[in-house]
């Protein structure tokens, strides 16, 4: 369920956060000029995918120590009810729970060139058994990297990320219709609407919404 460019106005996360997460001994950010690295380590594949970040973006593997910096911009955008449809009341270990994915998916962060974390995304299989050549992922960017391509950036990196790993295809099952800037960001990288789901989302300042149902196949 796709709830990219719901950023959270209000929240800045600020390079403490950077420093904080240095000092507990997460890895630093590459400073590369408009390209990520990332060593993916679903089913074994290393991948690597531009980012398009201008001024430079690491995508990376979460750590334990990362949640910390994505938190506060989870709640916030969760806590607005506009993009995502878990509780808006999510508290902190449930979060974590939702969003740090254990293997064979992934959760990553991206960082800027001081080492904030300005955004994040999980990926995994959509469904199990049967349904599991079909990848979903969802994605959250922080309000200081917004306007800054992250999102695409994130996106690029997970499509790449999924072809890597052998998917035939990646679905995202609830993109919020009135999430009008997401859902351009997906059809421009190559997403269709397979299905609206009418009034299956109730936005709470424009009532009830549909659900998009997206899907590109590989």
């Amino acid at each position: 369920m796709p709830g990219i460019l719901g950023g959270g106005a209000g929240f800045t996360c600020g390079r403490s956060a950077g420093r904080a997460r240095r000092r507990a001994g997460v890895r630093g950010v590459c400073r590369l000029p408009g390209r990520s690295r990332v060593a993916a380590q679903g089913n074994g594949l290393a991948v690597r995918g531009p980012s398009g970040i201008l001024g430079g973006v690491l995508i990376r593997e979460t750590e334990p120590a990362d949640w910390a910096a994505i938190w506060p911009f989870f709640r916030t955008i969760v806590r607005a009810g506009e993009t995502y449809t878990y509780p808006r009341d999510v508290g902190e270990e449930q979060g974590r729970e939702l969003w740090m994915v254990p293997p064979p998916g992934r959760t990553v962060v991206a960082e800027d060139s001081e080492g904030v974390v300005i955004g994040s995304a999980k990926m995994h299989a959509n469904h199990m058994g049967g349904g599991s050549h079909v990848a979903t992922a969802s994605f959250m960017v922080a309000p200081e990297g917004s306007g800054r391509g992250v999102g695409r950036a994130l996106g690029e990196h997970v499509l790449a990320w999924a072809r890597g790993a052998g998917y035939r295809a990646m679905q995202f099952n609830a993109v919020v219709e009135s999430n009008t800037r997401a859902v351009a960001l997906w059809k421009s990288l190559g997403f269709e609407i397979m299905a609206t789901l009418p009034e299956a989302f109730h936005h709470p300042e424009l009532g009830y919404t549909g659900l998009h149902v997206m899907y590109q196949k590989f």
